[in-house]
């Protein structure tokens, strides 16, 4: 079994995620409130989050969340490749 490069998966599943992010946002700023929920409600199996949904997107927060998501998504890519390595070594 080939060997996977952790830190290129790290960096690939880090850049994916922060695109997908960065649509999210759009698509937060660009549509109406009822529309966002109706969306996310699809996304959390049909939880109704219109009670805790907001619109108040700043430009601080959306850097945050973008860093957080990026990060975090990057280090589950790394342990991804990380473990399909070990599993292959044994296999």
């Amino acid at each position: 079994m080939e060997k996977l490069n952790q830190n290129a998966i790290a960096l690939a599943v880090g850049i994916t995620t922060a695109l997908v992010y960065l649509v999210c946002l759009i698509f937060v700023a660009v549509f109406p409130l009822e529309t966002v929920i109706t969306v996310a409600n699809y996304f959390v199996h049909g939880i109704d989050i219109s009670g805790i949904a907001t619109k108040s997107v700043t430009l601080a927060k959306s850097v945050i969340g973008l860093i957080v998501v990026s990060l975090s998504s990057s280090i589950t890519g790394y342990i991804f490749a990380l473990t399909y390595n070990w599993i292959g070594e044994r296999a």
